[in-house]
């Protein structure tokens, strides 16, 4: 039972960390019809922005976190601003953004390796260890994830309640009507891709708290939110927490029974099944993907 209650406990920690990418690439997806893989190196770059500011050159903790947090805004701005609109304007379709994705990505994973070198960097922190029985889990674990409950609740209150919220809706519905009706689409994407850049940063800096920063896990990143999503129902932010869920609890049982090699091949394995068998998720609607 102590392993099964400990296996929870890591699986809600990385699912909630999935969450914050999967629940912005979901929200891009439902706003401008763009499946955002660059949001990996977005989230990466925000966790190597804040190593550097707070590791390596010795700035107070708020003073890291708001330039890891404008270092991921500005490159979400940057890249719907100098790519996707481009491409809009020019009538690119969903195989254009696609490739303009994953050219993002790579240029981001470029960027880092350039500036960072290949080496993993760390944060020099030493854990905290919080029992509850036999269960284990650090205090920093422990922050974290509430950090990341309140984030997304926030994230949710402001697309489903606010005005911002309903000028997105009316945008991912149908934008001739939205614009006929006074609503700026292009400043809702604009909005939209800094708002989702802000919960990459919160990931990225949680990832680099708890794990090795590494230039080639932008991609691991983007799969893994791309799969919750996916798996959740692409148009629902509830659905790709969820489908996080699904990823984060079914990754720590196989590492633990299967072996850590199993680790990043659930994502993939669930995403295969739910893309050949339900592929609008778990709480996906009838709306082509």
């Amino acid at each position: 039972m102590a392993i099964v209650l400990q296996i929870v406990f890591n699986g809600v920690f990385l699912s909630l960390l999935y969450a914050l990418i999967a629940s912005g690439v979901s929200f891009l997806y439902s706003t401008t019809r763009i499946f955002h893989l660059a949001h990996g190196a977005v989230a990466l770059g925000a966790g190597y922005a804040f190593w550097w500011m707070f590791q390596d050159l010795g700035a107070p903790l708020a003073g890291a976190i708001l330039f890891a947090v404008f270092t991921a805004a500005l490159a979400g701005f940057l890249m719907n601003e100098l790519v996707y609109e481009k491409l809009r304007q020019r009538g690119a379709r969903g195989l254009g953004y696609l490739i303009a994705t994953l050219a993002l990505l790579m240029l981001g994973s470029g960027i880092i390796l350039a500036l960072f070198g290949a080496g993993p960097k760390t944060f020099k922190l030493e854990p905290e260890i919080l029992n509850f029985g036999e269960v284990s889990i650090t205090k920093n674990q422990l922050t974290l994830s509430l950090i990341s409950i309140l984030l997304l609740a926030v994230f949710y209150w402001l697309t489903k309640y606010t005005r911002f919220g309903k000028a997105m809706r009316a945008t991912a519905d149908n934008e001739v009507v939205a614009e006929i009706l006074g609503v700026n689409t292009r400043k809702i994407r604009r909005l939209a891709f800094i708002l989702a850049s802000l919960l990459a940063a919160a990931a990225g800096i949680i990832y680099g708290l708890e794990f090795a920063l590494d230039p080639n896990k932008a991609a691991i990143l983007a799969v893994f939110g791309f799969a919750g999503a996916v798996i959740g129902g692409v148009w629902s932010f509830g659905g790709a927490i969820f489908g996080s869920f699904v990823i984060g609890l079914s990754e720590q049982a196989a590492v633990w029974y299967l072996g850590g090699g199993f680790r990043n091949a659930v994502a993939f394995i669930l995403l295969f099944i739910f893309l050949l068998f339900k592929p609008s998720g778990i709480f996906g609607t009838k709306k082509e993907l």
